[in-house]
């Protein structure tokens, strides 16, 4: 039952840090008490493996936009100190449940799957994160030619307007590479910018400002987890090519309690190596790289450039 419990919980945390007044909560269950959840519970590698469902996760899905933008919709009666509180809540659920769930959803063949993970990319401005990541990232993983590949020398913060800007143009390229009428990486941008000017026009500052700013964390979030996931390995060349994508080249995490949180985002590898793979059947790979601390605490740690080179370095294999 935790694989249910804890990612509800957590999707449900700023509704009920709104309602209690207690507007910290998610952010002390993200930064605080998730990583120590994390390091307590440990690896657990004989624990069955969690299974969700086709279903669960989408109804998920629906409670995350619910609880975010149901929120934000209430934005115009809070204080700024409160709107500002809350909005960074909203936008961590939105990056660490709402878009961990779209990644999930945006790579099985149901239309009702697929129109999710784009609803919710597109509410946060980052449509275009699907085209690339599914048609690019797949493709070009650990290699320097990736935006969401971080290269060893980067430290987050330098990687991070590479990653924007990449995943951008790349979803541009990607797009104009269909020969179809209509830009699909233009349209998925024009509709995010109409859908924010229209929450600023039609309804209230304070409500388009606490979508732009959980918006904004949100992003900063899966753009954290990107760069801890393929941090610094390298597929080498052969005859010009990059060599075929395995294990060794993707950092796989082998904790119970971000497994049980993310829908086995953890096991990272399996999903490069079979990407048609849904959430229940990914596996640990024991071959790859790994992780010293699960996802909550790597996405502290990688905000910290000089900690995170410190700690991770001495894990990289050799050859990279």
């Amino acid at each position: 039952m935790l694989h249910l419990v804890l990612p509800l919980l957590f999707s449900l945390s700023p509704l009920l840090a709104w309602g209690s007044g207690y507007l910290a909560l998610t952010g002390l269950l993200a930064a605080i008490c998730l990583p120590l959840l994390e390091i307590v519970i440990g690896p657990r590698s004989a624990a069955p493996s969690p299974r969700w469902g086709a279903q669960f996760p989408r109804l998920l899905m629906i409670v995350v936009i619910s609880v975010c933008f149901g929120l934000a919709f209430a934005a115009d009666s809070m204080t700024w100190t409160a709107l500002f509180a809350l909005s960074l809540s909203c936008g961590y659920v939105m990056g660490g449940i709402g878009i961990v769930l779209a990644h999930e959803l945006g790579h099985r063949r149901a239309l009702i799957d697929r129109a999710l993970s784009r609803l919710l990319l597109l509410s946060i401005g980052f449509g275009h994160y699907a085209i690339e990541h599914n048609r690019g990232h797949h493709r070009r993983a650990a290699t320097r030619e990736d935006p969401a590949t971080a290269r060893k020398e980067e430290g987050f913060w330098t990687f991070l307007p590479r990653y924007l800007v990449g995943i951008l143009r790349d979803s541009i390229r990607l797009s104009t590479e269909q020969k179809i009428v209509i830009n699909e990486a233009f349209a998925l941008i024009a509709l995010s910018t109409m859908l924010f000017i229209s929450l600023f026009y039609f309804l209230d500052v304070k409500v388009g400002a606490f979508c732009i700013l959980q918006s904004t964390v949100a992003i900063l979030l899966v753009a954290a987890i990107d760069y801890v996931e393929h941090w610094g390995l390298v597929r080498e060349e052969i005859n010009g090519k990059p060599e075929r994508i395995g294990p060794q080249h993707t950092w796989d995490c082998a904790n119970y309690c971000s497994d049980l949180i993310l829908f086995n985002l953890p096991r990272h590898a399996s999903h490069h190596l079979e990407p048609s793979l849904n959430c229940d059947a990914l596996y640990r790979s024991s071959e790859s790289p790994q992780m010293p601390l699960g996802y909550a605490g790597m996405a502290l740690l990688a905000m910290i450039p000089p900690l995170f080179k410190y700690v991770m370095s001495p894990r990289l294999p050799r050859s990279s």
